[in-house]
């Protein structure tokens, strides 16, 4: 009986062949420059913050001196194929901060419905600087995973929509978002109003 024991444990392991399984998915790996921040300037209000240069292109999208005076910039991320739009309103009775606030979380929601999670909103205050600001991160397969804002509540409004380009994963992006957001946190941390001193 042990003799028949061990020759069919000794067949077994003599007759076990390599099982092969499929390899996990990979995803491209980026390297990403280390940042060089360059001050940028809204006029004609002379608000100033610091954009990341090194991998960054910036340009001007439109300049609209009217009473809902809006200064919009473009930063670009052409190794990630993605773009923050960057709009500066200088608040006024017909410029109000609550209804720009309500656009932008009007545009937050309609990314929230695609995603499966709760979003993570960091605030950050600066009361030497009057700069109050909210961040807006949403995890998952949406097109605008990063929503934030800076304001001194009286004069100044400075609104930021992180956009990605292609649809992608995710998982595949998060090193590139990670990058960018580093990014917004210093763009939030050097913004000097105009007219605070």
């Amino acid at each position: 009986m042990n003799f028949k024991f061990v020759y069919i444990l000794l067949f077994l392991f003599c007759s076990c062949e390599n099982v092969e399984l499929p390899k996990p998915n990979a995803y491209l790996r980026l390297d990403f420059p280390s940042p060089t921040y360059k001050e940028i300037v809204f006029e004609p209000k002379s608000t100033t913050i610091e954009l990341n240069t090194a991998s960054t292109l910036i340009t001007d999208i439109k300049s609209t001196r009217n009473a809902n005076s809006v200064i919009s910039k473009s930063i670009s991320y052409p190794l990630v194929n993605a773009e923050i739009k960057l709009e500066y309103y200088n608040l006024n009775k017909s410029n109000k901060l609550n209804d720009r606030l309500k656009q932008l979380s009007d545009f937050t929601s309609i990314h929230l419905k695609k995603s499966s999670n709760s979003p993570k909103i960091q605030e950050f205050i600066n009361q030497n600087k009057k700069v109050y600001a909210s961040i807006i991160n949403i995890k998952g397969d949406v097109t605008s995973p990063s929503q934030f804002y800076a304001t001194d509540s009286v004069n100044n409004l400075l609104i930021g929509i992180l956009n990605l380009k292609s649809k992608t994963k995710y998982d595949s992006v998060l090193p590139a978002l990670d990058y960018i957001k580093t990014d917004i946190y210093h763009l939030i941390e050097s913004i000097k109003w105009s007219d605070i001193k």
